[in-house]
């Protein structure tokens, strides 16, 4: 049964907020990553040293499933 957003409890918004959040993330994970492969064609591109051991341990994490529930974002924000 639908239910409207009037009718969900707070923890039912609260999870179909993070699955569109996942599900967003993810479609923008897999842009990057096909923007980045593009760049692996290109021979002179590179990204910064920085910036490409962060993402590559943030990909790492993403496979190992170390990912960070919206009540802890929530608090990470807030404190």
């Amino acid at each position: 049964m639908n239910k409207t957003v009037a009718q969900l409890s707070t923890d039912e918004f609260e999870k179909v907020v993070e699955r569109t959040v996942d599900r967003r993330l993810e479609v923008w994970m897999t842009q990057l990553m096909d923007a980045l492969t593009g760049l692996q064609e290109d021979p002179t591109a590179s990204l910064a040293p920085d910036f490409a051991k962060s993402l590559k341990r943030a990909m790492q994490q993403a496979r190992a499933g170390e990912g960070v529930d919206l009540e802890s974002l929530r608090h990470q924000i807030e404190s």
